[in-house]
């Protein structure tokens, strides 16, 4: 059996090498020259060779099925794209409306799949409609975008279609079968937005079908911080679940187990889309069922490899997919570790004897030495692609998963039961909604109060921390390979929690003196300041909303900074506000100061309700005020106007012979207010207003200021900024120009 894992693991390299490394000319000479080599070593017979030989085998069957796939079907699908083109695809899956109007739907077409954004409303569209529209048909085949992103190949969309001219929709006239599973996903949802509770509705959703729309930022957020994101990413512990279920009705008998299983399963993943960690899950499952039928034990490594070959057969792209990766390497983390973490567990106990006298005791230990167990050893071997995927590593998912897995198992079940029963009738299914309510409320609320604890997670933004996770790695190499047994564990744990310690505190003094950062958030502004004794926000906006929040929330926690003296806010336009809330609720803030300006969307009340709730003390500037900035002082500038166009509360920072100067949005009529009303130094760093805008950082500003460094937050807009005329004016000064549109983040430090 293991042969089939030496083979499929030898699969998946080269077909990573394939989709990463290798063109196809030398794809084809490398396969060769393994064939050949293959063939040289059929004259040897001992394991060793034949493992080798298998491997050799597996790698060249890579890369000809990589290549013959990428030749006969990426190949003729790449033909279809260009500007202007006609395609006709069949839709399979449910629309989506879109914010601009119109609506996305992924369709079918030459045996691929492509992305359609068209201009009309999602109602218009349904399961199995064969659309034909003029569009501009772009290939993601190879990845889209400067950094080669292969998001839509490894999930099998080679194409996406923007509509530029007619639309013609022609009406399926029943629902294909292939369809169906797609739209009983849609109806669970619709049911179980109907039967459960507004609070509750997302998360069940979520972990039944996948659908995370449901659900806040700040509590997907949450559920990252705390390492338990998969819960609602549909993944192989829900497939476990529904096994779990269905065995218990099947009262544990094998064959009828395995009869109603497997079909169950397999619908799942259809209504799933065939989700790579869901799909691993039920091919292992599936091989789990079978074996005892077949009288043939089943080989963990084997029926993963299995599984692995299978979704790459299928699709070699798949192997740049996240999930993919973040499933197996689940997985290989649960068989190769949890047994050692466990055992080592067991030990601290007599078995035997708690077993006999406390029996629920041992019952309770026995269930929490299995979550931690697998728990730890699923983070060991996930955190790396975590960390440099998403930029941070949780360090309180064992504690999390001890005390929600068996919570968790409890409400899949629930919710699962609640939404067969609310498809047959309504009144049932609203009864278990209920009841399946109280322990998502619980879910919800612990999760909320661990991301709050400090440090519950580290994050890469830091260089010590990355040093850190290097050198845990490299700890835990030694520890394995280090055969002494006393106090081995004590040593690795006591190493690790030094190690981190001294991380976190390096993180917390690299920046010393005087720090300026302005965060690339888009077409917005995020600006954080720090001296030796104070730190403030300045703006939290962006145009990714509350993700910039959590940007700046992440930036200051991996310095080990977990509260600010005050969030200055300049304004209350969108793009200066947006992410504020998520800073609020990410990092203590002793002070909110806000300009007293009139407000017509709504981000004021909003904010300041927030902070109500919240206990946060609130100033609202009407004059300027002058506060103490460790050695240094902190000038905030009111508005002359509160109701002219633009009006923003300025800033000022003089320290010693250093100033910077931040003014919001203000337009050049503010500006020359401020030069002819203020005692305005030489500026070492200017903020320039409104993201570069045509009619800000006017002549008199720059002339009066005559900044040394100009900083412009900006990202892709609409607006032209920053103007050219603004450029100009900059240059004609002699100051040094920064933009975070091209050069990202930007950190000044004295």
């Amino acid at each position: 059996m293991r042969r089939l894992a030496n083979f499929s693991f030898s699969f998946a390299a080269a077909a990573a090498a394939y989709v990463w490394l290798l063109p196809p000319l030398w794809a084809l000479i490398t396969a060769g020259v393994l064939l050949v080599g293959m063939l040289v070593l059929l004259a040897f017979h001992t394991d060793p060779v034949r493992r080798v030989r298998i491997a050799a085998l597996g790698a060249a069957v890579g890369l000809l099925w990589s290549w013959g796939y990428e030749s006969l079907k990426l190949a003729p699908l790449r033909g279809l794209c260009g500007e202007g083109r006609t395609v006709t695809a069949q839709v399979c899956s449910v629309p989506v409306q879109t914010q601009y109007g119109g609506c996305s739907a992924v369709g079918t077409l030459n045996g691929g799949r492509i992305v359609l954004y068209l201009n009309c409303p999602a109602q218009e569209l349904s399961l199995g409609d064969a659309v034909t529209v003029k569009a501009d048909v772009i290939d993601v085949s190879h990845g889209s975008g400067d950094d080669n992103n292969l998001y839509y190949q490894s999930n099998d969309i080679s194409l996406l279609a923007l509509q530029r001219g007619a639309l013609t929709v022609e009406k399926a006239e029943k629902t294909p079968l292939s369809c169906y599973p797609v739209l009983l996903a849609a109806r669970l949802k619709d049911r179980i937005g109907l039967v459960f509770p507004g609070d509750t509705a997302g998360f069940a959703k979520a972990i039944l079908t996948g659908d995370r729309s449901g659900l806040s930022f700040a509590t997907r957020n949450a559920f990252s911080v705390t390492g338990i994101s998969h819960i609602v990413a549909v993944s192989g512990m829900h497939v476990s679940l529904l096994i779990g279920i269905l065995m218990t009705l099947c009262r544990q008998r094998r064959k009828l187990a395995a009869a109603v299983s497997i079909p169950v399963m397999l619908f799942f993943a259809a209504m799933l889309g065939f989700s790579a960690s869901v799909t691993r899950a039920v091919i292992m499952n599936c091989v789990l069922l079978i074996a005892p039928l077949v009288h043939r034990e089943n080989d963990a490594p084997t029926s993963l490899g299995l599984a692995l070959l299978l979704l790459l057969a299928v699709n070699p792209w798949a192997i740049a997919n996240v999930s993919l990766q973040l499933s197996f390497a689940c997985m290989a983390g649960i068989f190769l570790l949890a047994p050692r973490i466990y055992n080592r567990l067991m030990k601290w106990i007599n078995e035997d004897e708690l077993r006999e006298r406390h029996a629920i005791v041992y019952r309770v230990y026995h269930g929490a030495a299995v979550t931690v167990s697998t728990s730890v050893a699923a983070t060991v071997f996930t955190a790396p692609l975590v960390a440099s995927v998403f930029g941070a590593v949780s360090l309180i998912s064992p504690l999390t998963n001890l005390l929600l897995m068996a919570v968790l198992s409890a409400t899949f079940t629930l919710v699962f039961f609640a939404a067969i029963a609310a498809l047959l009738y309504a009144p049932v299914g609203a009864a278990i909604a209920w009841v399946a309510s109280w322990p998502i409320r619980y879910v919800l609320w612990l999760t909320g109060l661990l991301a709050k604890i400090p440090f519950a997670a580290v994050y890469t933004d830091s260089a010590y921390i990355v040093a850190w996770l290097l050198t845990a790695y490299l700890m835990l190499f030694v520890f394995f390979l280090y055969r002494q047994e006393r106090y081995k564990v004590r040593l690795l744990l006591a190493s690790l929690l030094v190690t981190l310690v001294g991380a976190v505190f390096f993180s917390m003094h690299s920046f010393s003196g005087i720090t300026l950062q302005v965060f690339n958030v888009g077409q917005g502004q995020c600006i954080f300041l720090q001296n030796d004794e104070n730190a403030v926000m300045i703006d939290c906006g962006g145009d990714e909303d509350e993700f910039n929040g959590e940007q700046a929330a992440r930036s200051l926690l991996a310095r080990g900074l977990t509260s600010v003296d005050a969030l200055i806010l300049t304004h209350f336009d969108t793009d200066h506000t947006c992410g504020a809330l998520q800073f609020l609720s990410r990092v203590r803030v002793r002070q909110l100061i806000v300009p007293d300006l009139p407000d017509s969307s709504g981000n004021r009340e909003t904010i300041l309700r927030y902070a109500a709730q919240a206990d946060i003390p609130v100033l609202l500037v009407r004059q300027d005020l002058m506060l103490n900035f460790g050695g240094g002082t902190l000038y905030l500038f009111a508005p002359e106007d509160p109701n002219v166009r633009n009006a923003s509360l300025s800033a000022l920072m003089s320290d010693e012979e250093y100033d910077i100067l931040i003014t919001g949005d203000m337009d050049e009529t503010a500006e020359r207010m401020l030069v002819a009303t203020k005692d305005l130094p030489d500026l070492e760093v200017l903020i320039a207003g409104h993201h570069g805008a045509k009619r800000s950082t006017c002549e008199e500003l720059l002339c009066k200021t005559v900044p040394d460094t100009v900083i412009i937050s900006v990202g892709e807009n609409t607006y032209g900024h920053p103007a050219q005329e603004v450029l100009d004016r900059i240059a004609a000064i002699g100051a040094a120009v920064f933009r975070t549109d091209l050069d990202g983040t930007i950190t000044i430090t004295r």
